[in-house]
């Protein structure tokens, strides 16, 4: 599955401004309040309440600078994907006690397992690579950041 199939540049931001987990938490859902209002029949309390509860079972800071938040929330008709960067980086944590500099959340229906876990599975494995992270983080505008992200898609 390709990360960059769903990711939109309206759903880009690379200058995150919050300084704390839910903080950052509030502001993912805030990017994606438009397409999950349109896609979902849950509000985005319940959207920020089910990433919080994801959250209560372990950090989803995976270490090396990235955080991939994500839950299934019924009534959502799609999977949603939202990327922030934050420059200064934010104590999120992660597995690593490291601050997180990259966000990836993810919002799922909870019938779609399968593409859900390839999703997962496709940033974890994109974030890994060394390059991938900074060319996030060296890119200067949203088609940037989403340029970068085809392109180490395409290594």
């Amino acid at each position: 599955m390709k990360i960059s199939k769903l990711l939109a540049e309206a759903l880009i931001e690379p200058d995150l401004a919050p300084t704390g987990k839910d903080a950052v938490l509030e502001r993912l859902v805030e990017l994606a309040a438009a397409c999950v209002k349109a896609d979902c029949q849950a509000d985005s309390a319940q959207v920020l309440a089910a990433l919080r509860a994801r959250e209560e079972v372990t950090s989803t800071g995976i270490g090396s600078g990235v955080a991939i938040p994500h839950a299934k929330i019924p009534g959502l008709s799609k999977m949603i994907m939202v990327f922030a960067r934050s420059r200064a980086g934010v104590d999120f944590e992660a597995l690593d006690a490291a601050p997180v500099f990259l966000f990836f959340m993810v919002v799922a229906p909870p019938e779609c397992v399968s593409d859900y876990l390839k999703l997962l599975a496709a940033i974890s494995s994109f974030v890994k690579k060394d390059a991938n992270r900074k060319a996030l983080m060296s890119a200067a505008s949203r088609a940037e950041i989403l340029a970068a992200i085809r392109a180490g898609e395409s290594r």
